[in-house]
């Protein structure tokens, strides 16, 4: 569970900065798309980004070498 939290307490606020930053980009550039379309895209931005950044953090003490990237 350790491993988890060190990798969420960087997945959280990144999350949560792509969907206020979609939100307000898609408010202010593109008011002709409807308000469902809206939160279908911040959904869509936030869940991705969420996945991807989860998978590319690396963890801290990491003793196992298949779960590293090539780095």
């Amino acid at each position: 569970m350790k491993f988890y939290k060190e990798r969420l307490k960087f997945v959280i606020p990144l999350s949560v900065v792509v969907a206020v930053t979609s939100f307000f980009m898609i408010s202010n550039k593109y008011s002709e798309v409807p308000g469902m379309d809206k939160l279908l895209i911040v959904l869509g931005a936030t869940i991705l980004t969420a996945v991807i950044s989860y998978f590319l953090f690396p963890q801290a003490g990491e003793d196992r070498p298949d779960d590293r990237g090539p780095y």
